[in-house]
């Protein structure tokens, strides 16, 4: 019995080419699931989003490594000097 696994990675070549068979496209190698540079509200968004695509990888059949994408890209807000 196979249990299946999602990985979230920021650089997501690395674990297709070692054959995982479901990845999700994370943000940076520093903050995976997240941007700190975002207000706390989108950056629970951002976070949320990409959980519910590894949920949905998790429930998706799949017969070799595929690469999942969070369905929803959030834009940076501005940061601005003072």
């Amino acid at each position: 019995m196979n249990i299946p696994v999602v990985q979230i990675s920021a650089i997501p070549m690395i674990p297709l080419s070692v054959g995982a068979s479901r990845v999700v496209q994370g943000i940076s190698v520093e903050h995976v699931c997240g941007e700190p540079e975002l207000s706390p509200e989108r950056d629970r968004r951002l976070q949320k989003n990409i959980t519910m695509t590894a949920l949905e990888a998790l429930r998706t059949q799949v017969d070799k490594p595929t690469l999942f994408t969070p369905s929803e890209e959030l834009p940076k807000e501005a940061v601005h000097a003072s």
